[in-house]
């Protein structure tokens, strides 16, 4: 039982470390099958010497993605079309903070994205309308007394990419269609294929 414990505790620790879920109202629950039998853990380093052995470093080259807004996007979209990167954050999210750190201040990752990609960074509890696609978008429940530094309402346009943890990075194509959404940080040499692969990816007509 003792060991049954912490291997549950372990698992939703490293769940959280990695991407910071928001609470949503109509979110469905989810039925965990029971476990019958846990396997013994196997002896190694302790927790923390595991932990600060997998912590990401500060690229030694740094680099700088040019950032642009969704109203920029659609204006360049229509001279030169390419497929867009959008990073939905929050300013209260901790693994958000480390992707900018250790991810996107990568010279390699930087210069690859600002070369293929146009670069959205979208704040998912972004306070003003938003015009997308020919229509506008608001996030009316937003309360100014808790600011940008707490968990506060969230946009409607990110409810309507269905994203419901920070960080996620959206991938677009030329049209604005989803290709695909990667949730939760990832190293910049564990993000480095994520870009190649989805520059590759075209959706059916």
């Amino acid at each position: 039982m003792k060991n049954h414990t912490i291997f549950y505790f372990s698992l939703a620790v490293l769940l959280m470390l990695f991407s910071c879920n928001e609470p949503q109202a109509d979110q469905q629950a989810v039925n965990k099958p029971p476990v019958k039998t846990v396997q013994p853990l196997k002896k190694g380093p302790k927790p923390q010497q595991r932990q600060q052995r997998q912590q990401p470093t500060v690229p030694t080259e740094q680099g700088k993605i040019n950032w642009i807004s969704f109203e920029e996007l659609q204006k360049k979209q229509k001279s030169n079309p390419k497929k867009v990167m959008v990073d939905v954050y929050t300013e209260w999210c901790g693994p958000c903070k480390m992707l900018d750190r250790y991810t996107f201040a990568d010279k390699k990752v930087a210069d690859y994205v600002n070369e293929n990609y146009y670069a959205v960074k979208f704040n998912a509890q972004h306070e003003s309308k938003i015009n997308y696609k020919g229509k506008g978008y608001a996030n009316p429940n937003y309360d100014p007394k808790k600011g940008q530094k707490r968990r506060n309402a969230t946009h409607e346009l990110a409810r309507t990419f269905g994203v419901r943890s920070y960080p996620t990075v959206m991938f677009l194509d030329e049209k604005l269609n989803i290709i695909q959404k990667i949730p939760g940080f990832r190293k910049a040499d564990q993000f480095m294929p994520v870009l190649q692969q989805m520059r590759t990816v075209k959706l059916p007509s």
